[in-house]
């Protein structure tokens, strides 16, 4: 079983301790610091079966069809391409593979001031995508929505509440999987 992680956090090791030994998790991220970071961690806690490297969320450094599993926490709201990032996952996928990931989505299109506003940017509010054009671009790269939710979560500055409430902004996890 391979597994990708965008991000390379903590996702990445929880993905470890499910695949086992016998498994493969690879963590990507863009910045030589954090893969620095993570290789510590990995190196300290014994996970032999993890690897990191460096790439993009919307150009991943894997083979086309050599994936299980793609996870993600938080990360595709900052990316300005979405239906890129999708199509990736679409492509790196085998079939049957599984697309798990949590999100920020708005239920009304943001206006042209909240996704130029930096603040609303860093508290993943301004990359946003309206749900129906997630779940198109979703579909567009060829995988199947088995499950969207809804999660509490809370916005922690008073600009990103009220942006928030004004743009139907809120946390979903999802799993989509490669027909």
């Amino acid at each position: 079983m391979a597994d990708l992680g965008s991000g390379s956090g903590m996702d990445v090791f929880v993905a470890a301790v499910t695949v086992g030994p016998t498994g493969r998790v690879t963590g990507v991220d863009m910045t030589p610091a954090q893969l620095d970071k993570t290789e510590r961690l990995r190196a300290a806690a014994g996970f032999e079966q993890v690897t990191f490297g460096h790439g993009h969320i919307d150009a991943l450094p894997v083979p086309d069809a050599s994936v299980d599993a793609v996870i993600s926490n938080g990360v595709i709201n900052l990316a300005a391409d979405k239906r890129r990032v999708f199509a990736e996952a679409g492509r790196v996928l085998r079939a049957g593979g599984r697309l798990a990931i949590a999100d920020i989505v708005t239920e009304t299109e943001l206006t042209p001031q909240i996704v130029a506003n930096t603040d609303l940017w860093a508290s993943c509010i301004g990359g946003a995508a309206h749900t129906n054009a997630y779940q198109q671009a979703i579909a567009a790269a060829g995988l199947d929505l088995v499950a969207m939710r809804s999660n509490d979560y809370r916005f922690l500055s008073e600009q990103a509440r009220a942006a928030g409430e004004r743009f139907g902004v809120h946390s979903v996890s999802l799993l989509a999987r490669k027909g």
